[in-house]
């Protein structure tokens, strides 16, 4: 018996739909996506999904090595983990938003967790939006394309919004 949805994996070896990738490449081409999760497995699925719409993807085990990787190359937009070795994602959120007052700035951030119960607190703690884990790829994509566009950056004189 055929299987439609042996169809979308099969289209060029795509994860999913053609017509998605088309709606949506254009607002994520050269996007710099970060991907902090300790999580090796996810961190590659994340990479592949973003890859597929030619965004850039830098990745980080820890909230320490992602604010190496942000010290030489700007992301413009975060996707994180909440439960990882020794800092968290709370953590890492929160240092930036520290470091968004200081220097006038603004990164985009969404966190993807396992547990619906955290969401709440992610949102306190300055994350723009929660995805439940496991997600949908098509999901993802469309709100770090939305997300991209409330990007600020120091180059922005006037504090507009960043809109790639």
């Amino acid at each position: 018996m055929h299987n439609p949805q042996d169809d979308l994996h099969a289209q060029k070896g795509r994860l999913f739909p053609t017509e998605t990738l088309e709606m949506n490449t254009s607002s994520l081409k050269g996007l710099k996506v970060l991907v902090v999760d300790d999580n090796e497995d996810c961190q590659v699925l994340l990479r592949v999904i973003f890859e597929e719409y030619k965004a850039e993807i830098k990745s980080a085990a820890s909230v320490d090595e992602a604010i190496k990787v942000m010290e030489e190359w700007q992301p413009d937009v975060l996707i994180s983990d909440i439960c990882m070795k020794e800092k968290d994602g709370y953590s890492l959120i929160r240092s930036i938003r520290e470091k968004d007052k200081l220097e006038g700035t603004f990164l985009p951030a969404v966190v993807l967790t396992a547990y619906p119960q955290k969401r709440v607190e992610a949102l306190e703690a300055g994350f723009q939006d929660v995805i439940l884990k496991p997600f949908e790829p098509d999901e993802l994509v469309a709100l770090v394309a939305k997300l991209s566009l409330t990007r600020i950056d120091k180059s922005d004189k006037n504090r507009k919004i960043h809109q790639i």
